[in-house]
C-alpha cells in the first residue's frame, strides 16, 4: 500500500489525487478488515461454493460443465457488483467526512 500522509485530507477535493488517496484508503481498510474477521463475520460469509456444489449435484453430468461455467461467470458478476457499489458507497462517505472536516 502506498502510505500517504493523512494530513493530505486538507487538500481533498482540491486536486486530482483524490481518487488515488481514496483508493489507498480502501486498500488499507480491506487489508485491515480481511485480517480481523470475527466469528460473527464468518457466520455471515457467502457460502457460494456450497451452493454451487449442491446445484451441480442435481445437474446431469452432460450439462455440468456448462452450468459450472455459468456459475463461474455469475460469481464474477456478483463480486464485481459488490465491489463497485461498496467502493462507491465508502468513497462517498469518506468524501463527505472530509468535507465536514473542511467546514470546521
Amino acid at each position: 500500500m502506498n502510505k500517504k500522509c493523512f494530513c493530505c485530507f486538507n487538500n481533498m477535493n482540491k486536486n486530482d489525487s483524490d481518487d488515488e488517496l481514496l483508493q489507498d484508503w480502501m486498500d488499507f481498510r480491506f487489508e485491515k478488515l480481511e485480517s480481523n474477521l470475527t466469528d460473527e463475520d464468518r457466520k455471515h460469509a457467502l457460502k457460494y461454493d456450497t451452493f454451487c456444489e449442491k446445484l451441480l449435484d442435481v445437474i446431469p453430468d452432460k450439462d455440468s460443465d456448462y452450468v459450472s461455467d455459468i456459475l463461474d461467470d455469475f460469481r464474477e458478476e456478483i463480486l464485481n457488483y459488490c465491489i463497485y457499489w461498496n467502493e462507491k458507497y465508502y468513497k462517498c462517505g469518506f468524501s463527505d467526512c472530509i468535507k465536514l472536516q473542511e467546514m470546521k
